[in-house]
């Protein structure tokens, strides 16, 4: 089967934005800064968007790290590793923080940004043996610290359009469930909020 790289299918990959402790990072940027993606924000698979924090707009430098629609968010540091698909959904300025980096698939070769987003959590393993900047903290837990180059160079099979579609199929069945699942746990914790 062919495999292509990611650096061969990508019109761009690139790390998140450096924030530091001393950033200021708050919710009261919320009406004039730039929405931070954290790896906190990346659950089941998916953003959520409810605690995201937000950075002081007056650093324009910023703006190369502005999020597109269907941009795949990895994990490129930290002890989890996390896929998501970045969905615009509101007229909010977004960026992924350091602990993640941005793939973004070049629209004019037809890849399925859902196929891509599931090879490689399904190749979660190998993708964090594979980096040569993998520091074991224990044996459980390695921690994750991809290199660009690291990403640059995961393969990635070029499968059928009909598996593709298959699997963007099933993809939004999975997110259906999975918000109609967040719902009723949601209506739970609000009828038992007061018990």
């Amino acid at each position: 089967m062919k495999t292509l790289k990611l650096k061969d299918v990508c019109s761009d990959i690139f790390a998140g934005a450096a924030l530091f402790t001393n950033d200021a990072l708050s919710l009261e940027y919320k009406t004039n800064g730039f929405r931070v993606i954290r790896l906190a924000d990346i659950q089941n698979n998916e953003l959520s968007f409810e605690n995201c924090l937000f950075f002081n707009k007056q650093d324009y430098s910023k703006n190369r790290y502005l999020l597109q629609n269907n941009d795949i968010l990895i994990s490129s540091r930290g002890t989890i590793f996390k896929v998501a698909i970045f969905q615009k959904q509101d007229n909010y300025k977004t960026i992924p923080s350091g602990f993640l980096s941005c793939i973004r698939l070049n629209p004019d070769l037809n890849i399925s940004v859902n196929y891509v987003a599931a090879y490689l959590r399904h190749k979660e393993s190998s993708i964090i043996s594979a980096s040569n900047s993998v520091k074991k903290s224990s044996v459980q837990n390695p921690k994750i610290q991809l290199k660009l180059s690291d990403i640059y160079n995961i393969e990635v099979p070029i499968v059928s359009n009909k598996i593709q579609k298959e699997i963007d199929k099933l993809s939004s069945e999975v997110i259906e469930l999975l918000k109609k699942s967040i719902d009723k746990t949601k209506k739970i914790e609000e009828i038992l909020k007061d018990y």
